[in-house]
């Protein structure tokens, strides 16, 4: 397989205003221990992922509680917007729920690492026309409309 880098998609934290007005607005890890988060249960493993930030550089990680775990993102922005937790998403995902007020972004210097995108097709020695056509118009559209 060939492997194509294209680019970071770049996760915020959001909440809810009525999950903000109930609980405070965290504004750093520190004050994650006094929140909620709606976990986000991996699709093909079942394991629910710690809520990690990037701090000077470094990956961090830490447990949170939920009262609810969801594995799939529509169902995940839904709890955020009933105010039952924080979720770490990427920002595509929520945009018009931000435009809209519906979701707040919080603790942005404290985001997770960027998810990386990857192109993968399968290995030949003479990629068709066909498939490098689709491969740079999806690169060019992702860079565009998704990708930090």
């Amino acid at each position: 397989m060939i492997a194509r880098p294209i680019g970071e998609l770049a996760l915020i934290n959001v909440a809810s205003p009525a999950y903000l007005e109930r609980n405070g607005i965290p504004a750093t890890p520190a004050d994650l221990s006094e929140h909620w988060v709606v976990n986000y249960a991996s699709p093909s493993s079942g394991r629910v992922e710690d809520w990690g930030w990037v701090e000077n550089g470094t990956l961090s990680g830490t447990p949170m509680r939920g009262r609810v775990s969801v594995n799939g993102a529509e169902a995940y922005i839904a709890c955020c917007l009933a105010g039952l937790g924080l979720i770490q998403i990427p920002v595509y995902d929520v945009q018009h729920h931000l435009d809209a007020g519906e979701l707040v972004e919080v603790m942005p210097d404290y985001r997770a690492a960027p998810m990386p995108m990857t192109l993968l097709y399968p290995h030949r020695q003479h990629l068709s026309r066909r498939l490098q056509v689709f491969a740079d118009w999806l690169e060019a559209l992702l860079k565009r409309k998704l990708l930090s």
